[in-house]
């Protein structure tokens, strides 16, 4: 088994994951990349906070049997929905059936239907109406059959006086049909504001009278249906429709252009005063028929997953504790802190899963939307509240917190096998909530064996405005058992701490954002094996003191992603010197848009993980930008603009000729690695070279000798560098420096331009720039003045020296 130990690349999620709206979705591919890499033929896979069950599908599609426990009873619905056999046409007829008698309800029809204002003497349906203040202020309506006819499309209208009066004739509905009426549960979640915008303490208060009639019309005609499968396949789609229903849903902003759509976009609840009330009937069609419905995701769930998964439920009165096979999913809704009466010790081969993150998203809250609907149908969808592992004010606190994740760890660590690897994802914008999960992690007898920077596709990096803060982005914990004592020797940790923080920046070779270099000791500490109890205040308190002694804060100009983090002294800390870490992203990038002329964005993204890990993790929008720079987007791919080769085709001319040069002025020519394959009349410029590799070069350091090779060119005479020369045709002139001053000050430098850019670079005030020309022993050639020396048949010393020139 070889680890995985760099970042995937989040790939398009497939129909089966799209159709239900779940807090915190998981990578599906990613995740998938792990059970495969992770769970040995015939293992045993568990999630037990399997949430939106993405994972658990991906196992089967993998053909590893999986667990799935989560305590909200969601996911057992989802589970059952998803695994379900599926009659597309015979559910279509049952989705028609409800819409037929629900579109010729009379309550229906008179509180979703308006005088039409194309042909006034029809009548026609409300698609939205927008609320604001608690007035009516406009609404969505569709175009009647005659208007189809004549391609007249749905339009934004003023409400008329019939409509002001019917909806403030809501109150007057009766509602014969079940629906959820009771107050909302005791939750911080809930606030008294809340409360009281939405209309009164009562969970039916979330939507008008009129949608609440429809829905629970609908709610009924579902019950009624005698195929067990078929209705629950109807109550997936209705679910799905409950959210988008609310009070809680705004109108999209004007710029946006989407007049006829909304979102439940925060997970909160929460209550605007511009609302968006949607036609529920509609709502309901559209979540079982079309994109993104029920019908999309069961109508490929078997091609996709191969089969119709095998489901198996457990309970407390049915824990099944030895049955380990016989089927593709084992599920139930049950508490981690007693997961040890469903799974017997030592017995799993492979954990993942995606723990509560402290306060960060309250799950059971956010669910009760659609499970006290499913509780009338089935009371097992009833929620245990106060089983959570979460953080509430009022009621949960970060200590409670931390004794009953750290309890579900070392419950984890019990089931797993001696040999098992446990993965947990985790972010959290709270240091404290960091602190307490990797201090649960060492107190369950875990070690930490790896910690990965996974960029999510979806949420991006956080901004912060000091200089402590953490990532958007997820860290991917793998996890070993181990019984080593922790370590709790501050000096250690200290010493350990700055020689991380020097490496992180030393590579990046850049003053670095606290968010880049938070991230890479992140990674490093957590592996450390330190006890991190105190983690919070140690690591502000190391770092701080070394500010002013090792580093410098900066302004940061480019983002408002904090102070940047840079050395007083470079060159003391960064003993090879390279390349900036963004414009090494950058030559990644265009040699591989070069190579391969046309890439998807994802592949890029996956080779700058690879070979950027963690701490050197570039931002997507930093790739994003490169990319946009060096190719156009051409049918999902990026397409390489050939007009940046004209840039390399002068450069490795440039090369050409000081290869001649050099010959001619007696010295061995060597051609630097990256620039040895490039194309010239035919022929690899490292034909024209004496040299292709440094061996010849009387050093033993390996590691100053593999940045050597990275120069453009060097001349070399009896085993001793003479001259190193760097091409900047286009490029940065940094970054050429950076690399030579690999070499002693009094070896000459040679950096070779356009004439066009002779004024440029004399141009630079960087005083940093032109200290480093200087001091590192560097002149200037143009491109004319080396036609003029490659013209000569016999080249001294001293006729170089009149062409090149200082700054």
């Amino acid at each position: 088994m070889t680890d995985i130990n760099h970042a995937l690349v989040e790939t398009t999620r497939p129909p089966l994951y799209t159709a239900m709206k779940y807090w915190g979705k998981k990578p599906h591919n990613i995740w998938s990349e792990y059970i495969k890499t992770y769970s040995p033929k015939n293992g045993l896979y568990l999630d037990p906070f399997s949430g939106g069950a993405s994972s658990i599908f991906e196992a089967v599609k993998l053909n590893i049997p999986a667990i799935a426990f989560d305590l909200n009873p969601l996911t057992s619905f989802l589970i059952e929905v998803l695994s379900s056999s599926f009659d597309e046409k015979l559910f279509a007829v049952e989705v028609n059936k409800i819409i037929n008698v629900v579109h010729n309800d009379p309550v229906y029809l008179k509180f979703f239907t308006t005088t039409s204002r194309k042909t006034p003497t029809e009548k026609t349906i409300i698609q939205h109406a927008k609320w604001e203040g608690g007035k009516l202020k406009a609404i969505g309506v569709l175009p009647t059959p005659s208007e189809k006819r004549s391609k007249i499309k749905k339009y934004m209208a003023d409400p008329d006086a019939n409509d002001n009066a019917v909806v403030s004739s809501m109150s007057a509905i009766n509602i014969p049909y079940a629906y959820p009426n009771k107050p909302f549960h005791n939750t911080p979640t809930i606030s008294a504001s809340f409360i009281k915008a939405i209309g009164g303490n009562n969970f039916s208060n979330l939507w008008t009278k009129r949608t609440l009639y429809v829905l629970a019309k609908i709610f009924d005609e579902i019950l009624k249906n005698k195929n067990e499968e078929i209705k629950k396949q109807l109550l997936f789609g209705f679910i799905q429709s409950l959210h988008l229903t609310t009070k809680m849903c705004v109108p999209r902003n004007p710029k946006s252009k989407r007049d006829f759509s909304t979102s439940w976009g925060r997970p909160a609840y929460m209550s605007a005063d511009r609302q968006m009330e949607m036609n529920p009937l509609l709502h309901f069609y559209g979540s079982c028929i079309g994109k993104q419905s029920v019908s999309s995701a069961l109508k490929s769930n078997k091609s996709y997953l191969g089969k119709t998964p095998k489901i198996h439920e457990v309970s407390t009165s049915n824990k099944d504790k030895n049955k380990l096979s016989g089927f593709d999913i084992k599920y139930g809704v049950v508490d981690i802190n007693s997961i040890d009466s469903f799974i017997p010790e030592n017995s799993i081969d492979f954990i993942m899963t995606d723990p509560p993150y402290g306060s960060t998203i309250q799950y059971l809250d956010l669910s009760t939307i659609w499970l006290n609907w499913l509780q009338l149908f089935d009371k097992k969808y009833i929620p245990n509240y106060s089983a959570e592992i979460i953080v509430q004010d009022g009621l949960n606190n970060s200590s409670v917190y931390q004794k009953r994740l750290t309890n579900a760890f070392v419950l984890l660590n019990k089931i797993l096998k001696p040999e098992g690897k446990l993965i947990f994802t985790f972010h959290s914008s709270e240091i404290e909530m960091w602190n307490i999960f990797l201090k649960a992690i060492s107190l369950s007898g875990l070690k930490v064996e790896k910690v990965i920077h996974q960029q999510n596709k979806r949420t991006g990096e956080s901004n912060v405005s000091n200089p402590y803060g953490t990532s958007a982005s997820d860290f991917y914990i793998r996890c070993i058992k181990s019984n080593t004592p922790l370590k709790n020797d501050f000096d250690q940790f200290k010493h350990f701490v700055i020689s991380e923080a020097v490496e992180i920046v030393a590579k990046r070779n850049e003053p670095t954002p606290y968010d880049f270099l938070l991230t890479g000791l992140l990674t490093s500490v957590s592996s450390g094996g330190y006890d991190l109890t105190t983690f919070e205040q140690d690591l502000k308190k190391v770092l701080d003191e070394q500010i002013g002694v090792i580093f410098k804060l900066t302004d940061n100009l480019m983002n408002k992603a904090g102070n940047l983090w840079w050395f007083i002294e470079p060159q003391k800390y960064i003993k090879y010197p390279d390349r900036l870490l963004n414009d090494r992203v950058e030559i990644s990038i265009l040699n591989l848009l070069r190579r391969k002329n046309s890439v998807y964005f994802d592949d890029i993204l996956a080779e700058i993980f690879i070979s950027y890990p963690n701490g050197l993790t570039p931002d997507r929008d930093l790739v994003g930008k490169i990319i946009k720079k060096y190719a156009t987007q051409s049918q999902g791919k990026w397409q390489y603009k050939q007009e940046f080769e004209a840039d390399f085709t002068k450069h490795t001319g440039a090369l050409r000729k000081l290869c001649d040069i050099g010959k001619k002025m007696g010295y061995q020519v060597f051609v630097g690695k990256r620039e040895q394959p490039e194309n010239f009349e035919g022929r690899q410029l490292k034909e024209f070279a004496d040299l292709t590799d440094l061996s010849i070069l009387n050093d033993s350091d390996k590691e100053r000798i593999k940045r050597l090779e990275m120069i453009d060119m060097l001349w070399i005479q009896d085993g001793v560098v003479a001259y190193a020369i760097e091409v900047e045709n286009s490029t940065n002139f940094t970054s050429g420096i950076q690399r030579a001053s690999n070499l002693s000050f009094s070896v000459p430098k040679i950096m070779v331009l356009p004439d066009t850019r002779e004024k440029e670079i004399n141009k630079i005030s960087d005083p940093l720039f032109k200290e480093s020309f200087n001091k590192y022993n560097w002149k200037y050639i143009i491109y004319s003045d080396l036609d003029r020396l490659n013209n000569l048949n016999k080249i001294a010393i001293n006729d170089f020296d009149i062409f090149y020139k200082t700054l």
